[in-house]
């Protein structure tokens, strides 16, 4: 059987609609086995990897559907064998589909990003709220389920609702191929001096090299700080969050994970530190994971002041695992800790400067703040 994972330490995701997946080869086996029903494939991997301890009752339920349910996690999630396979046909450069990004909200999947591309033309928003993918309501689907649907064959559509300013829409989006840059860099002239702005849209396989390239060009070009913006960053492979904190950090500890069945896990700063320019971090609401504990980390060993509004708050840790039936388990199976030891569930990263983009403008005042700050004198 071949294994999902990611190519990051401990084959970890800690993100939302996700791009950097990687195939694992596993031993075939040389006899035919029978194959186990799902369900007990289910219950087994919940007793054993599950985050947290699962109660009995929980694991006798009779169906999948039940067990997951009772688990009041929208992370871990049931993907049949059309979505899985959907899912691993995404790439870390393009892929079919419309240009959006989620994460997990209470109502369905908060859109926290939408790069050009039909999402944007058909008027989808950031702060829209996904409600139903064609027939199926968002809420059950959960991130990863939400992307499998969305993908699909260009020329083809997708039907949505969502919910704007409480009130519901329609919208049928067709799906087309999908360019996903998901490192840009740029240079920007503020207070008499240049600055480099360097934005991350997700964490795929590749990220920190990226990002590696971006950051030396602007330095050669004379950047004298970097904005780094994190602004509608779902997550992705926690691995790259590490390398990319690595690139501008000297050492120590990125983050820590923990969970009921797994040895506790630190990740530390790798060698490779690529700049000691002055450094500032654009969060906002749809910063969520993984990009979380990159603008922790930066913050909190005092190498970048976070300006913004507060981050999503999501420290849970996902794997996918393939089943037999060829369909898939996504799988909460650890919680991230900050350096500091804190927990950013349900709080996120509370910034040091709040900047909030006012609606119907043309400027970007959550980046005016950020370059501002970055032109301060230190202290």
């Amino acid at each position: 059987m071949r294994r999902l994972a990611l190519v990051s330490a401990g084959a970890l995701v800690a993100g939302a609609f996700l791009l950097g997946y990687g195939l694992s080869r596993g031993d075939r086996a040389k006899a035919p086995v029978q194959v186990q029903p799902v369900v007990d494939e289910i219950r087994e991997a919940l007793a054993a990897r599950y985050y947290r301890p699962v109660s009995p009752q929980v694991l006798r339920l009779a169906s999948v559907g039940q067990m997951l349910s009772a688990l009041g996690d929208p992370y871990t999630a049931y993907l049949p064998q059309d979505d899985y396979a959907l899912l691993r046909r995404e790439t870390s450069g393009s892929y079919a589909g419309i240009g959006v990004s989620v994460v997990a909200a209470p109502a369905g999947l908060l859109v926290v990003s939408t790069r050009p591309g039909p999402a944007r033309a058909a008027g989808l928003r950031p702060g829209d709220t996904i409600v139903r993918i064609g027939g199926s309501p968002a809420a059950k689907l959960g991130p990863v389920g939400a992307l499998a649907r969305i993908s699909g064959t260009p020329g083809t559509t997708v039907r949505l609702e969502f919910v704007r300013h409480r009130r519901v829409h329609r919208l049928i989006v067709p799906r087309a191929d999908v360019r996903a840059p998901n490192v840009t860099g740029r240079m920007l002239r503020y207070a008499g001096r240049r600055w480099g702005v360097l934005q991350v849209d997700t964490f795929a396989s590749g990220t920190a090299r990226l990002l590696r390239h971006q950051v030396q060009g602007l330095q050669r070009h004379g950047a004298s700080g970097f904005v780094l913006d994190l602004r509608g960053n779902p997550g992705g492979i926690l691995g790259e969050a590490v390398a990319t904190a690595s690139l501008f950090l000297h050492g120590g500890v990125v983050v820590v994970l923990r969970g009921a069945h797994t040895p506790e896990q630190t990740f530390r700063v790798r060698p490779g530190v690529v700049t000691r320019l002055p450094l500032v971090v654009l969060v906002d609401h749809g910063t969520a994971s993984s990009a979380e504990v990159l603008a922790a980390a930066l913050r909190e060993h005092h190498r970048a002041e976070v300006v913004g509004v507060h981050t999503y708050g999501k420290a849970l840790v996902q794997t996918v695992d393939p089943l037999g039936d060829g369909g898939a388990l996504e799988l909460t199976v650890a919680h991230y800790y900050t350096p500091d030891g804190n927990d950013l569930s349900g709080v996120g990263v509370q910034p040091d400067i709040r900047a909030a983009d006012r609606p119907g403008t043309s400027g970007d005042e959550g980046l005016e703040a950020a370059l501002r700050t970055l032109a301060q004198p230190p202290s």
